[in-house]
């Protein structure tokens, strides 16, 4: 294990360098008091956030607020008695659904085990006087999944505030509702190629959940009849 330096370039570039001891560091000669130094293997090597895919994202705020509505959501629904169930984006779990090349699909964040296997999309958004701007690539995605796998899939939405959702904000709308409403209560935008969905057409908080939750028990009850 040996010694990663950082360096602060005069034009505010950042070089990455790597020492194989702490007395090897002392052979270059750019080190200054604002250097960064950590101690580690030498491929756990450091990387510029805009220059790198994995991480670039991360510099938006859009971006960092999405993140941070998937952790709330997955936390709020375990409070509110739902087995929530993190969906894998990688490349291999979307091959067994890619029936065809040509058709988009977009899978959910969560899967809902005790409520009809529903998928869950968090989204963290600013919300217009005229309602939420939802992607229209991303809806239309969410479409194709749902007819390939058979379970609805629900868009849960937090208003955004500067890179975070605010806690009391959330509302949940099914993805096949945008899509039957569209040019009735939903607008679609040319120029942004996004849906408008009126607050008014989610509902608040989990009570499109609750209300498959009931319908679920009633079905239960009548079989114990």
């Amino acid at each position: 294990m040996g010694y990663h330096l950082i360096i602060r370039n005069t034009d505010n570039s950042i070089t990455a360098k790597y020492a194989e001891s702490f007395e090897a560091l002392a052979e270059f000669n750019e080190i200054s008091t604002d250097s960064i130094i950590y101690q580690g293997e030498q491929h756990w090597l450091p990387v510029v956030v805009g220059e790198d895919e994995q991480y670039k994202n991360l510099a938006h705020t859009w971006f960092r607020a999405g993140i941070k509505a998937q952790k709330l959501l997955k936390a709020q629904a375990i409070e509110h008695g739902l087995m929530i169930e993190e969906l894998s984006q990688d490349v291999e779990s979307f091959k067994a659904y890619k029936t065809n090349a040509e058709v988009g699909i977009k899978r959910g964040d969560f899967l809902l085990r005790n409520v009809k296997n529903i998928e869950v999309e968090a989204k963290c958004l600013t919300l217009y006087p005229e309602g939420y701007y939802i992607e229209y690539s991303d809806v239309k995605r969410h479409m194709n999944m749902e007819e390939y796998s058979g379970s609805a899939v629900v868009l849960a939405i937090y208003e955004r505030h500067e890179d975070s959702p605010k806690q009391d904000s959330l509302c949940m709308v099914y993805v096949r509702t945008i899509m039957a409403e569209n040019n009735k209560l939903v607008r679609y935008d040319k120029g942004k190629k996004c849906f408008v969905v009126p607050h008014s057409l989610a509902q608040p908080g989990f009570a499109l959940i609750d209300q498959v939750r009931a319908e679920i028990e009633a079905k239960a009850n009548v079989k114990d009849v």
